[in-house]
């Protein structure tokens, strides 16, 4: 079989799970990422490779995100590790990211810190975009930080990780001093289940995505890190619960931050809140 008939192969298994134009940059993307190969050339697969091919079929039927089977995904036109420990990369993020790159420039911020920071798609896209000095990230799971040390190492930046919960407030004096936070934190409540896909119910961490409490429960500890903790004229960044956009904001001008603003995302939709010390 040859890497081009593999990608016809995984296309027509897809049939009934995504539509034609989704399986078509899948299985192009499986072929190059699993096989190195080019999803159009007529390269040929040894048996090996036609057994992790079937596999693949297999796992793309049962829904599994095919980010997790090929083991890798892309952010900021960066490749990066990811696996069930960790959330797969959103577009909607890499808004996040690029908002974050200008404010470093235009404000010539030398260090920052991402509160829940999965695979390290942030911090390290801001260290290698941004090229700053003081770079940290920040998560509960062990298993997303050693994740998103494996990224550092394929992208050759320097972090400092730290295993740390931003909702318990006792530990937040361990914490440095930045000129910018940011931050995508859990922000789906529980009783939005029924509105999710089965790729992402049945595959992704419930802790990354997932409020125990109140949906606004990080944004409430990020805000108070901030003002307390931080020095004047941080600046900081989330990503939001579309939902959520108005009560984020109100939340941190009670808080006391300062020149907050409400972003929309590509589709329009409240997606990024703004704010300073």
């Amino acid at each position: 079989m040859t890497a081009n008939q593999a990608y016809d192969f995984l296309c027509v298994k897809m049939e009934g799970h995504y539509d034609a134009r989704e399986s078509s940059i899948i299985a192009r993307y499986l072929i190059e990422d699993l096989f190195s190969k080019s999803f159009h050339s007529d390269e040929l697969l040894n048996q090996s490779e036609v057994d992790v091919l079937e596999n693949t079929a297999l796992r793309l039927q049962k829904n599994e995100p095919w980010q997790y089977i090929g083991g890798v995904a892309d952010f900021y036109g960066l490749k990066f590790n990811v696996n069930p420990s960790v959330l797969i990369p959103r577009p909607e993020t890499e808004e996040l990211a690029y908002l974050a790159i200008d404010i470093i420039k235009k404000y010539n911020i030398s260090s920052v810190m991402d509160i829940g920071t999965g695979s390290g798609i942030l911090p390290i896209t801001i260290a290698k975009k941004a090229a700053i000095p003081e770079v940290y990230g920040l998560d509960v799971s062990v298993g997303a930080l050693e994740t998103a040390k494996s990224n550092a190492g394929l992208h050759d930046v320097q972090i400092q990780w730290l295993h740390n919960d931003i909702l318990d407030r006792e530990l937040w004096h361990q914490l440095p001093k930045v000129g910018l936070v940011v931050s995508n934190p859990p922000y789906i409540s529980r009783d939005e289940k029924v509105e999710m896909h089965a790729n992402v119910l049945d595959y992704e961490p419930e802790l990354a995505l997932f409020v125990q409490n109140s949906p606004l429960e990080f944004y409430d500890a990020i805000a108070d890190f901030v003002i307390l903790f931080q020095d004047s004229d941080c600046k900081l960044l989330v990503e939001i619960n579309e939902k959520y956009g108005k009560e984020v904001s109100k939340l941190f001008m009670d808080k006391g931050l300062k020149n907050i603003i409400l972003l929309q995302d590509l589709q329009g939709k409240d997606r990024i809140v703004g704010a300073e010390k």
